[in-house]
């Protein structure tokens, strides 16, 4: 008979219980990571489905810091229409509440495949669009159509819901561009029969205004609010008469028979608030981004959103640019392969006629 020999028995004593703490581990780690990414929906009738990043979306502490604060960082001054007070949620009823819309505007610099391509821009873009609810981007070139898809699938990775509308490609022939909003289907509601290009039938417009209307998505319909937002490209070269159609193309929006009052109007306007509010668009008009450069070098002010305060009392007359190289800790070089322009953001009531 063959006796089990002795050093094999001292083997399994010691191994065993290794295996067992491995084995817990593992399963523990497991437990961990299947409660941060799935949820588990009903009793009778089990389903364990991804969590989205969406489903648990809150203010990221820095937000406050960025968005509101951005203007007195980074040498930048400080205009009037932004107020020191955090991005704040508004009650909608006694069971829910709704946080402000964050409306936002950025020029790209020539957003084309080799930007796409790199990881630093790409992945700081992705980072800062998701920090608003709707985005209006500009500078976009035309030289591959499915760039901003590709972008917005990018963007979704990890469970985010970003949907975008495109504008036509329009301008010289040679460099033409498109506009483009993106937005969190979370937060608002697109109707794409009302998204349409402004008529421009004698080219007064090197590059034509693209209109989308929303409505938010998460109070009651009869309470959330709708607007449009038209977004705007000027080309420096022709600045001062582009700028001078604004009015008018403001105007018209709000006549086009579709009975929507509230118009916001965001992009690359190539002229200050100074100019824009008492000399183009009047008092009736306000500007977000107030004395307040929007270039990663402080030196310009060319990007804005505009709201009528009369019509839009849903705007609660927080604004301005926000400083992502601070946000993102780049220096200019690093800043400028994303985009020499800053973002600009304004914030809204969710709910129609600016309730609480």
């Amino acid at each position: 008979m063959c006796a089990y020999p002795f050093h094999q028995m001292e083997e399994q004593r010691r191994t065993g219980p290794f295996l067992m703490l491995v084995t817990i581990c593992i399963l523990v780690g497991a437990a961990i990571y299947f409660s941060q990414h799935f949820q588990i929906a009903g009793l009778d009738q089990l389903t364990i489905t991804p969590k989205s990043e969406d489903s648990a979306e809150a203010p990221d502490p820095l937000d406050d810091l960025l968005f509101v604060s951005a203007n007195q960082q980074n040498g930048l001054s400080t205009g009037g229409s932004v107020a020191p007070a955090p991005f704040v949620a508004r009650s909608v009823n006694a069971n829910r509440n709704v946080r402000n819309l964050r409306i936002g505007s950025w020029a790209l610099s020539g957003f084309g495949p080799s930007k796409l391509a790199s990881e630093h821009c790409r992945l700081n873009l992705i980072r800062m669009i998701r920090k608003f609810d709707v985005i209006a981007l500009q500078q976009i070139t035309a030289a591959e159509r499915d760039l901003i898809p590709r972008l917005v699938d990018e963007i979704n990775e990890g469970g985010r819901s970003f949907d975008f509308a495109l504008g036509a490609p329009s301008g010289p022939t040679d460099r033409s561009e498109q506009l483009a909003i993106l937005f969190n289907v979370n937060r608002v509601q697109i109707d794409r029969s009302q998204t349409y290009s402004v008529a421009d039938p004698e080219d007064q417009m090197t590059y034509d205004p693209m209109v989308v209307w929303f409505r938010a998505a998460e109070p009651t319909v009869d309470a959330a609010w709708t607007f449009s937002v038209v977004n705007v490209r000027i080309n420096l070269a022709r600045a001062p008469v582009e700028v001078g159609l604004l009015p008018g193309i403001f105007a018209s929006v709000r006549a086009d028979g579709r009975g929507e009052d509230d118009v916001v109007m965001a992009g690359l306007f190539q002229a200050d608030d100074s100019y824009l509010i008492p000399r183009v668009m009047g008092a009736d008009v306000v500007a977000a981004v107030d004395s307040t450069t929007t270039d990663i070098f402080s030196r310009h002010q060319t990007c804005n959103i505009l709201v009528d305060r009369n019509r839009t009392n849903e705007f609660v007359g927080r604004g301005g640019p926000v400083d992502f190289l601070r946000l993102f800790n780049l220096n200019l070089s690093q800043a400028e392969a994303v985009s020499s322009h800053l973002p600009v953001f304004a914030e809204f009531t969710a709910t129609e006629g600016g309730t609480l």
